[in-house]
């Protein structure tokens, strides 16, 4: 019974894990992907010209445009118009556009007609989480100005993506490491010492729940005393048994399901945005004065600081 609850036990956990971080990928497998949605709904032999990409971040947007042009033309499947040729293009027309940042629906129709392109392709990067940015891809046939496909995912905000970042100029928020995680998962087996130490108010959760454990615990063995009827009343004394285990069964579940939840919530965790504050009671009440001397009133607001 112990070996199927503890591989149960197990189980679960690489679940937990498995959602978590199952749903976002990093940046090149994201690009690449994208590369195989384009050569799965565009039809072969297709002029393609990749336009822009709109982000904050000038040049994690040129990292993306020339990566897939790079996934595109190694795929061997489409006509694919070189970046160079598009920049000198726009500069041409005037059209004052730059690849990575915002280009309006039609400044994108007209470079694309100019162009030859049969379709394009546009996109935008925008941050989802502390953790993760959304890319977003579109194939739009010129001729109707129609939707081929989207393509959207979640990109990891690892090393590359941070690097990419800052290089453009941006702020890097810093969260959790996998191993921080999982240094406060260990740590919270001790009543939620790990996210508390943090700063995490969850963490008191897996405190009361261990607290209360131990104190079942206790209560069965403290409250209950079956030795004192085992030779005097067979009756009590099973009753005293009874009572005595389903405390402490209680207690050792309490115990851990603390120890189970504590290990959880480390992986919902995002360390608070330096960016961001916030007093911890908004509301200011303040004594108001007409004359200085005399009490007449008082005013109440609401701070709301950035």
């Amino acid at each position: 019974m112990p070996k199927k609850i503890i591989c149960l036990f197990i189980f679960f956990i690489l679940v937990i894990n498995h959602v978590i971080f199952s749903q976002t990928l990093t940046l090149d497998n994201a690009i690449s992907n994208a590369a195989r949605e384009v050569s799965e709904t565009v039809p072969r032999g297709t002029m393609i010209a990749v336009l822009n990409i709109e982000s904050d971040y000038s040049v994690l947007s040129d990292y993306i445009i020339n990566e897939l042009i790079a996934n595109l033309v190694n795929t061997g499947l489409f006509r694919v118009l070189p970046r160079s040729t598009v920049e000198l293009e726009a500069a041409r027309q005037e059209l004052g556009f730059q690849m990575s940042g915002y280009v309006s629906d039609e400044s994108q129709r007209r470079i694309g007609q100019f162009l030859g392109a049969e379709t394009i392709l546009t996109g935008t990067v925008i941050r989802d989480s502390p953790t993760s940015h959304r890319l977003v891809l579109n194939a739009i046939v010129l001729e109707t100005f129609t939707y081929q496909s989207s393509y959207r995912i979640s990109v990891q905000e690892d090393s590359q993506v941070r690097t990419l970042i800052v290089a453009s100029g941006g702020f890097v928020f810093e969260d959790y490491s996998l191993q921080q995680r999982l240094g406060m998962g260990a740590m919270n087996m001790f009543f939620g010492a790990g996210s508390i130490s943090n700063g995490q108010r969850l963490g008191w959760v897996v405190t009361g729940v261990q607290a209360a454990g131990i104190t079942f615990i206790l209560v069965g063995r403290l409250a209950y005393d079956p030795e004192f009827w085992e030779n005097r009343n067979e009756r009590f004394y099973n009753s005293e048994m009874a009572a005595r285990r389903t405390w402490v069964t209680a207690g050792a579940v309490a115990i851990g399901a603390g120890v189970v939840f504590g290990y959880i919530i480390p992986f919902f965790h995002q360390r608070p945005n330096p960016s961001v504050a916030q007093s911890n009671f908004p509301f200011n009440l303040e004594l108001v004065s007409q004359n200085d001397r005399d009490l007449s009133g008082f005013r109440l607001s609401y701070n709301l600081r950035f």
